[in-house]
């Protein structure tokens, strides 16, 4: 069942006539392990976390003056799916949703929002994830992630699978405190790279820049110039390519404290 609380409020004489309206969502979804959430929402921030339950619940913050959003969901084996619509005026700027979703530790998401930051922390599993305008935030996460923003930035912390992260405009952080065992490959149209390994880590670096400088704290095995390196750190390892068309590119050690 889905709880939906509405409230108008005036502001002043001068108000009386602006209807603001927030609607809050609440459900929980039984589930199981390995599952898949799918969301689909039209506007919206999403942040995804986990818990040792079997469950998901779902909390949705909708606030709007000129627009209405609506939110359905389909529940079964495989796992949830959310469709999140406008039914309003497309390019009001006045709507305003957030999604706060908690999962199993084991589960799968594939998450696309047309504007919204995405955040998705301590998870064992598949991480897709696109926004048209937001940043995209993973920490703690194992398994492979695929993830894409038009015009926000990149964050991934701490990763344990293959990764592949592509953002049209913003910068990119990777930070990795244990040995990358899968590939990574980090691109940026405008943007810069700035990415942290352990100081032990085994890779094969390829890094390029078309407008701006790559640098390296470690001896590379290979060859390297102003705009490019290629070859191995500590004998090799698995490849992270690292590609921007108009920042610079910075490899460096995690520094310990």
């Amino acid at each position: 069942m889905i709880t939906r609380r509405s409230f108008c409020t005036a502001l002043g004489l001068s108000l009386l006539s602006t209807n603001v309206l927030a609607e809050h969502i609440s459900k929980t979804f039984d589930t199981r392990p390995n599952g898949t959430l799918t969301l689909r929402t039209e506007a919206g921030s999403v942040e995804v976390t986990t818990h040792a339950e079997n469950t998901i619940n779902i909390e949705i913050d909708i606030h709007n003056t000129d627009n209405e959003f609506s939110v359905s969901f389909e529940n079964n084996d495989d796992g949830l799916s959310i469709e999140g619509e406008r039914d309003g005026n497309w390019h009001s700027s006045s709507l305003d949703v957030q999604y706060q979703i908690t999962l199993p530790s084991q589960y799968n998401v594939d998450l696309d929002t047309a504007g919204g930051d995405i955040q998705i922390a301590n998870l064992n599993g598949q991480v897709e994830a696109r926004t048209s305008g937001g940043k995209i935030s993973t920490k703690d996460i194992t398994g492979n992630i695929n993830i894409k923003t038009s015009g926000g930035s990149l964050e991934l912390v701490n990763v344990q699978g293959r990764i592949d992260g592509h953002t049209s405009g913003g910068n990119i952080d990777l930070l990795l405190h244990s040995q990358p065992d899968q590939a990574i490959r980090l691109h940026t149209s405008g943007g810069s790279i700035m990415a942290k390994f352990a100081e032990n880590s085994r890779i094969d670096l390829k890094a390029n820049t078309s407008g701006g400088r790559v640098s390296s704290q470690w001896q590379v095995d290979g060859s390297q110039s102003e705009q490019q390196i290629a070859g191995k750190i500590n004998d090799g390892g698995p490849e992270v390519d690292l590609n921007t068309s108009g920042g610079s590119i910075y490899v460096e050690k995690i520094q310990r404290f």
